[in-house]
């Protein structure tokens, strides 16, 4: 089964609300792999919630050990694109394949079937859009792969804005794989972030939540729903599949809709 997590986004600016309202998928983690269910099944899911775009925060792919894999990843974004817009980053998983002696080549071919499908790749990049009358600036940030190291403790805004510039105009999204950096992403100007990375804390525990990251790093801060710096927003989905440890307790599969009014 898929559970299908519902976040609601209200747009403060009077000026630049949508005249009606619309939604957005969120993909994360999906690890060339549908924990629980399958390929079929989530795209029927993203297919009945109508969405205008679907973005993609990470992670789709499976790349460890000089091993990777992306078939499944590369059939799911194909349907997709045949619904609506989908704009994707890299996750961790990925630039582990794109700078890794061992897929590097498979990446290379992974990324051009991606484009030839028609998704918009965002790694680095912002893109002014237009959903139902509001602006958005949708971004993508791909940092260096020691953000991902446990040992990295924090993120300077500049980094962010040295690959992305300064936010844009309208209503600011950031797609950003780990949610770790959350108050950096804030102070950049990113109204509203999306994440996954800590595929909900693995194991979900009653009044504890997640309980390890796949970092294996306990009690993980963001692990899976809607958080807030100041007047900041990010969303962390729980993640769509499994790597290395093929469990998940208490804690299905997970798809973010986001509906904005």
């Amino acid at each position: 089964m898929i559970r299908i997590a519902h976040y609601t986004i209200r747009v403060p600016d009077r000026k630049n609300r949508p005249v009606r309202p619309y939604s957005i998928a969120v993909l994360a983690d999906l690890h060339n792999d549908v924990y629980g269910s399958d390929t079929e099944h989530l795209i029927r899911a993203v297919e009945m919630s109508h969405p205008l775009a679907v973005f993609s925060v990470g992670d789709l792919v499976f790349a460890k050990f000089g091993r990777c894999g992306c078939d499944t990843a590369l059939t799911t974004l194909r349907a997709l694109a045949g619904l609506c817009p989908v704009y994707a980053i890299n996750g961790n998983h990925e630039t582990r394949m794109r700078t890794g002696r061992h897929c590097a080549e498979a990446y290379r071919t992974y990324e051009e079937a991606v484009k030839a499908s028609g998704v918009i790749l965002m790694n680095n990049c912002s893109r002014e859009l237009c959903f139902e009358g509001m602006t958005v600036t949708l971004s993508g940030l791909e940092p260096e792969y020691e953000y991902y190291r446990r040992s990295c403790a924090c993120m300077d805004p500049c980094l962010i804005r040295e690959k992305l510039g300064d936010p844009g105009r309208g209503y600011n999204i950031l797609l950003a794989h780990h949610p770790k950096f959350f108050k950096a992403y804030a102070r950049w100007g990113a109204d509203l972030t999306l994440s996954g990375h800590l595929h909900g804390g693995i194991v979900r525990l009653p009044g504890i939540g997640g309980i390890i990251g796949p970092g294996f790093d306990l009690l993980p801060e963001y692990d899976r729903g809607r958080f807030y710096c100041g007047s900041a927003q990010m969303i962390v989905s729980a993640g769509l599949g499994t790597h290395t440890v093929k469990l998940r307790m208490f804690n299905p599969a997970e798809l973010v809709i986001l509906d904005v009014e």
